[in-house]
C-alpha cells in the first residue's frame, strides 16, 4: 500500500515545508512507495483526520503520524530491513539532539534571513494568513523581519560551525560516510530556504555548501529536482 504524506502547497508549486522535507527525505532512504499531497497552509480540514492543524501528516494503512520526528521514527521501526535512518538506539538519541538544536538555533538563524521572501513563496490565497501569523509571532512586518540580511548572514555561519568542522575532519555527511536522518534534519532548513528564497546563504568555498549539494544530489537528485531557487556560493 502506498504511503501518503501531506504537504504545504505554495506557489508555482513550491513545496516548502522544512518538516515535510524530512519526511520526504526520510521516505526516499527508506526506499518507500510514497504518493505527495499538497494542500494549503489554510486547509485544515483535509488534515482534520488526523487531529492535525499543520503537515507533515502521513497515513501508512491504518497508521496516522503527524510529526516529522515522530515519522522517522516510525518509519525505522516498520521498516527495519530498509536503511536505517538512526543506525540504532545510541543514533537515534544523538540525532534527537541535533533535531532540537535545528529546531531552536539553524531555524532561527535562517528564518529572519528569509521571511518576507517566503511570503512570496507560498500561495497565493494563503499570503494573508501568513502574514498576519509571522508578524504575530516576531512583532514586526515581515520587511523589517528581513532587512540587514547581508550583514546578519555571519550569524548563520557562526551557528552552522559545528557541522562545517565535523565536515573538514573528513567526514562527507553529518551522519559519517553516508547520510542519516540527522542529515535530513539540517538539510530540511536549507531547502526551506531554498525552495522559497533567491538569497544566498552559504558561500561555494563553505564546507556546509559542498554538503549541501551532496545532500541535493542523493536518489537521483530527489531534494534538487523540485521548484526553487538555484543559488550558488555568495
Amino acid at each position: 500500500m502506498t504511503i501518503k504524506l501531506y504537504e504545504l502547497l505554495g506557489n508555482e508549486d513550491r513545496r516548502y515545508s522544512q518538516f515535510s522535507w524530512r519526511a520526504k527525505m526520510a521516505l526516499v532512504h527508506k526506499g518507500a512507495d510514497f504518493e505527495a499531497i499538497p494542500l494549503l497552509l489554510t486547509d485544515k480540514e483535509t488534515i482534520a483526520f488526523a487531529n492535525a492543524t499543520s503537515v507533515p501528516v502521513m497515513v501508512d494503512g491504518g497508521i496516522v503520524k503527524t510529526d516529522s520526528w515522530d515519522i522517522a521514527v516510525y518509519l525505522d521501526e516498520a521498516y527495519p530491513d530498509a536503511p536505517s535512518l538512526f543506525g540504532g538506539s545510541i543514533g537515534e538519541g544523538v540525532t534527537r539532539v541535533i533535531n532540537s538544536w535545528c529546531d531552536r538555533a539553524v531555524n532561527i538563524a535562517i528564518g529572519p534571513l528569509i521571511a518576507r521572501d517566503v511570503l512570496d513563496a507560498a500561495h497565493p490565497e494563503d499570503r494573508d494568513y501568513f502574514r498576519e501569523s509571522m508578524e504575530k509571532m516576531y512583532k514586526r512586518t515581515l520587511e523589517q523581519v528581513q532587512e540587514g540580511r547581508e550583514d546578519r548572514v555571519i550569524n548563520l555561519y557562526r551557528t552552522m560551525d559545528p557541522v562545517r568542522t565535523a565536515l573538514r575532519k573528513g567526514q562527507s555527511f553529518i551522519c559519517g560516510d553516508g547520510p542519516g536522518y540527522a542529515d535530513f534534519v539540517v538539510f530540511s532548513q536549507f531547502q526551506w530556504a531554498r525552495v522559497t528564497s533567491p538569497f544566498q546563504l552559504l558561500a561555494a568555498d563553505d564546507p556546509v555548501f559542498d554538503w549541501r549539494e551532496r545532500m541535493l544530489d542523493l536518489h537521483d537528485g530527489f531534494a534538487r529536482n523540485t521548484a526553487c531557487y538555484e543559488v550558488s556560493g555568495r
